[in-house]
């Protein structure tokens, strides 16, 4: 049975069994049945305990109105019955105004723990609710706070602070399962604010705490701060009693603590926290403000900068939820203090409710209970279970169940002993590490697991790829139930690994059965969603890679309640590998990041962009790469200098022989949209159903060619083409055809074609006498990869020209224009703006032959000079600025040409790009489009 909210009723309804479950068929969808392949915050299915009892039941449905909003639906008020929570956002378990307005007083008893609460049965008998006034015993003051204590059962209830004149102070009104609503009525209701529904457990203790802030209303759940607050509408002076309201289904309240002599923790403790950030920002300060690089680096390689940088860091994190740490609590101090721990915990990702303070709560308890976590397997598990159970992990047997991360670590520290796992367990980082122990299956499904996969996959290159086998794609069960019918596919039983393997799944059970078997086997592994499908990534030899893909990476996100870093589009993943592949510049590299932060405002960008340098795989670093080049008082020659080298690095990979035309820009008379798929460094293929076709590419800089190499598509091979090479004028020459060829195979075969002398700025490919593919789709020519092998060249031109200049006579590309040298005036400075390769320098003369030249470049203070008498000197420096220097009579300079090739920081940083995120093509392209949006003009 599924109740889906696509209906408003105004009275009490009494649905037949089989109505509800013939809307079920036809509305809406399950989170199984894909169409983002994604859950939500709302998309939770709540299992029948026991399908007889069910059975047996009466189905009473109660509908009330709430003053000032739309009708309600007509709900259910039990835990069995089975919701889809995408439709349930629109029911509204309403409250009967008539009865909330009318408390009944009942006496707090302070020396129970029980609370005697006024229970009474709904008009049909069914449904126990309450509402209960309980006096609050005196006047609130800041740090004040009130806990109720109860146990959850799913229904909607409300926790009210009100005057004696009826005014609603504060609201605070659960929705199951999908909001928090924070509101007051003083008199009128004003404008709430929302928080996400906390993680109760069916069945669970659970503790709600209201504390008065100086300002506001701040709310936890089992001593957790939530993110939002509320701040007074009126003095809290006027607050007389707490009314609990709501209820039903079996929810409770066991007991309820009012304020008292003792003030909250967050309160009496949040000024001394505060101080404590505030004397490590000045301890930084002092180290690193006004510093050069080199000391900066000094200090963020030693262990104390390290301790200082990252445990700020932490506390910040901490901070800015609203939260504080007992920095004096042992566990918390050690790993504070503990270099390798605090690295290791602040370099592992990000949290997804950037709740840090939980984080840690989790690993010092770990280290607590076994003292041996804190080095080594057990310590890169701790930190992965710490950051990863910071945000609820649930069950996918039964989601509303919640996993304890204590007693997974405990759990998978035995299984590691017992060495149930894959290499990949025991070698990956805290990072990789994450992505096992955040299993949504319980432990006897991973048991089950272990157990039942198949031999001939039962190693960690094939454990994923085992639910193609294990697991049938069916969309009706074999008593002919949809999948679209929700927990009725699995016949309302848990959804485990073995459910999936014996009833079936579509696109989402297949994915998670995947997930599940490489995390039980130790594999990373998680679920991302593509448009209307539901598919997973795992880490296989080394690698991320995509499985039961259909999209592709780029149209790949992270699936709900899974962690990421920096951003939710799968292809980070990648990314992030390959920062923590290189752990060691990743964390220095964030130590800088945060260290720039203490920078002399000029200083921030050469430590900045030291930290892009030491691993341009650290997203967070360009990220702030910006703000760093919009300071004003930033030199130019400070950022061409700080570039100077990774310029020469890219200019020594320039020498080495490579495939020119990767990421080279493309163009073709057919199938336009997929040209790019030409020359890329995927297997995907390009296709064309012309009887004659031509790509062009440009190669953007001369390039002399050695070696081509065709990867052809099927049988769709050109039986004649030609293949012609563009000047630097643009003119086209025909250098190579099919009789040049070297084929290898017939069948997606290779054609292999020597190159030829001379330089190519363009390459053309002219294709006839196609062969029908052997699918269907028509098309005469396919390509699935062209790899031109070669050297780039510099495209030299005169970068002098039209610089500013100190004598633009010389420097305007006209000979009839002269600057004669005199005296007071022998010297003349050129401007080159950008960052320069000079090749050589020419210097144009007329008049007298006598006289000497002196050729000076550079960036700064640091010049080179060279004598440039004979009228042309050979420089090949990096330069952003030329002096020349006159010593003699009688000669007048016409002009001066310094051919080279000059590249703007944009340019630098989107080769950077490139190179670093070859393989994770999203990532890179959202870095360049926001290089794009660099100021920075030179």
């Amino acid at each position: 049975l599924v109740v889906y909210g696509c209906m408003t009723f105004t009275m009490t309804l009494y649905i037949p069994l089989l109505l509800l479950t013939l809307l079920s068929l036809v509305s809406g969808d399950i989170f199984d049945a894909g169409d983002d392949g994604q859950l939500d915050d709302y998309d939770d299915v709540w299992q029948v305990e026991n399908i007889d009892d069910y059975k047996k039941t009466s189905h009473n449905f109660n509908s009330v109105n709430i003053p000032d909003e739309q009708p309600t639906a007509t709900v259910p008020q039990r835990d069995s019955i089975i919701v889809n929570a995408r439709k349930r956002r629109e029911l509204n378990l309403a409250y009967d105004d008539e009865w909330m307005s009318k408390p009944e007083m009942l006496e707090l008893n302070e020396d129970t723990d029980s609370v005697a609460l006024s229970e009474r049965e709904a008009s049909d008998g069914g449904t126990i609710k309450f509402n209960t006034r309980y006096d609050i015993p005196r006047t609130l003051e800041p740090g004040d706070f009130i806990e109720v204590i109860g146990t959850y059962k799913k229904a909607r209830f409300s926790i009210n602070l009100k005057a004696n004149n009826g005014q609603i102070y504060l609201h605070v009104d659960f929705r199951p399962s999908h909001t928090t609503v924070l509101n007051s009525a003083t008199p009128h209701w004003g404008s709430e604010v929302r928080d996400s529904y906390p993680t109760f457990s069916s069945g669970k203790e659970f503790k709600i705490t209201i504390m008065v802030d100086d300002d506001s209303y701040r709310f936890f759940f089992n001593d957790e701060l939530r993110s939002k607050k509320f701040p007074f509408r009126k003095s809290t002076d006027g607050v007389a009693y707490l009314q609990l309201f709501g209820g039903g289904n079996g929810l409770k309240i066991n007991k309820i603590n009012m304020p008292g002599d003792k003030k909250h923790e967050l309160y009496v403790n949040r000024e001394a926290f505060h101080e404590k950030i505030s004397e490590l920002k000045e301890t930084i300060r002092n180290k690193i403000a006004g510093k050069t690089l080199s000391a900066v680096m000094d200090y963020a390689n030693s262990t104390e900068g390290s301790l200082d940088l990252f445990k700020l860091e932490l506390l910040k994190k901490v901070r800015s939820s609203g939260n504080i740490l007992n920095i004096d609590n042992q566990e918390i101090s050690w790993l504070l203090n503990n270099q390798e721990a605090i690295e290791m915990f602040m370099t592992s990702g990000d949290i997804l409710n950037n709740n840090w303070r939980k984080a840690v709560e989790i690993f010092t308890e770990i280290i607590k209970q076994d003292p041996e976590a804190k080095e080594g397997l057990k310590l890169r598990l701790a930190v992965a279970t710490g950051l990863t159970f910071a945000y609820p992990v649930r069950s996918q047997a039964i989601w509303s169940n919640l996993i304890d991360g204590i007693e997974r670590y405990h759990q998978f520290v035995e299984w590691a002993k017992e060495k149930l796992f894959f290499t990949p367990f025991y070698q990956g980082t805290a990072w990789h590490l994450r992505y096992i122990v955040g299993s949504w299956q319980t432990n006897e499904e991973h048991i089950w697991a272990r157990e039942n996969i198949l031999q001939d996959y039962k190693n960690e290159d094939k454990v994923a790829d085992v639910t193609h086998k294990m697991v049938k794609y069916k969309l009706y069960n074999d008593d002919g139930v949809s999948v679209h019918s929700g927990a009725a596919y699995y016949y309302y039983k848990p959804i485990t690994l073995e459910a999936f393997h014996k009833i079936g799944a579509v696109c989402g059970g297949i994915s998670r059965f995947a997930v599940g078997m490489a995390q039980a086997h130790g594999v990373p592994a998680l679920m991302v969603g593509q448009p209307g499908h539901c598919a997973y990534i795992w880490y296989r030899r080394g690698k991320w890679v995509l499985g039961n893909d259909i999209s592709g990476w780029s149209k790949s996100d992270t699936h709900s309640y899974i962690q990421y870093s920096w951003k939710r589009k799968a292809p980070f993943f990648p990314a992030m590998d390959n920062a923590q592949k290189n752990l060691n510049n990743y964390k220095l590299s964030e130590k800088l990041r945060f260290a720039a932060r203490f920078s002399e405002p000029h200083d921030k960008f050469e430590v900045i962009e030291a930290a892009s340098s030491i691993c341009p795989q650290n997203y967070a670093v360009w990220q702030e790469m910006e703000l760093a080049l919009e300071e004003p008082t930033l030199p130019r020659d400070v950022v061409h200098q700080a570039l100077i080298n990774e310029l020469t690095s890219i200019r020594k990979a320039n020498l080495k022989k490579k495939n020119v035309v990767l990421e080279k820009p493309i163009s073709s008379d057919c199938n336009k949209g997929s040209a790019n798929r030409i020359s890329d460094q995927y297997s995907s293929h390009w296709g064309c159903g012309n009887t004659v076709a031509t790509f062009t590419i440009d190669l953007v800089q001369p390039c002399s060619i050695e070696e081509i190499k065709i990867n052809w598509w099927g049988w769709s091979k050109a039986s004649v083409y030609s293949i012609y090479a563009a000047d630097n004028a643009g003119s086209f020459t025909e250098v190579k055809t099919q009789k040049d060829e070297e084929v290898k195979g017939w069948f997606n075969h290779w054609s292999t074609i020597k190159g030829w002398s001379g330089k190519a700025y363009k390459l053309k490919m002219v294709m006839k006498n196609g062969k029908l593919d052997p699918w269907g789709y028509k098309q005469y020519f396919g390509i699935r990869q062209f790899q031109v092998f070669g050297f780039e060249h510099d495209h030299l031109v005169n970068v002098a020209l039209n610089k500013p200049s100190t004598a633009t006579a010389i420097n305007d590309g006209n000979d009839s224009t002269v600057w004669e040298p005199t005296v007071d005036d022998s010297a003349v400075e050129i401007d080159l703006q950008k960052l320069t390769f000079a090749e050589n320098v020419v210097v144009r003369k007329t008049g007298g032959s006598n006289g000497r030249i002196l050729v000076e470049g550079g960036i700064g203070s640091e010049i080179t000079s060279k004598d440039g008498s004979s009228g042309e000197v050979t420089f090949e420096k990096l330069i952003n600025k030329a002096l020349l220097e006159f010593d003699g009579e009688d000669f007048k300079v016409k002009e001066i040409s310094i051919l080279g090739r000059s590249y703007s920081v944009k340019e630098i940083f989107s080769i950077i790009i490139r190179n670093a995120y070859k393989n994770a093509d999203y990532v890179k392209e959202d870095l360049l489009e926001y290089v794009k949006n660099i100021e920075f003009d030179y």
